[in-house]
């Protein structure tokens, strides 16, 4: 996904974000997201994730390591996760967790309300 203001404006800003979900094995699902993930992005991230985190998934892996920025309409979008987890009896945790998703998760406290692993090969093992 890409914003563009209308160029209109006189400043163009782009914002890019991606995700895409892969199935690793019958119910373990792994959310790749990439780009910035802000207040023009989160809309996409919300549907993604809404997408992966729901029944018949019982373990959903979502890999930030390609995040680029996340601001706290992105640290909405993982709180959301985490209570759709919850909700679903779905176990949860982000992957690859580098400084512009760390940073914020910081600052706010929410770090140690996640399961954090830094590669999806440790999260399986250990899930």
């Amino acid at each position: 996904m890409t914003s563009n203001p209308d160029p209109r404006d006189g400043d163009m800003i782009r914002t890019t974000f991606d995700a895409v979900t892969d199935q690793l094995e019958p119910g373990v699902l792994l959310v790749r997201m990439s780009g910035e993930i802000d207040i023009a992005t989160t809309d996409f991230a919300a549907e993604s994730i809404r997408a992966a985190v729901a029944p018949p998934a019982r373990v959903v892996l979502i890999d930030v390591s390609a995040v680029t920025f996340c601001s706290s309409a992105g640290l909405g979008n993982l709180v959301e996760a985490r209570n759709l987890a919850g909700r679903h009896n779905i176990t949860l945790a982000l992957v690859g967790v580098g400084r512009p998703v760390d940073r914020p998760l910081s600052v706010t406290g929410l770090g140690g309300q996640f399961r954090i692993f830094a590669t999806v090969a440790e999260a399986l093992r250990e899930l």
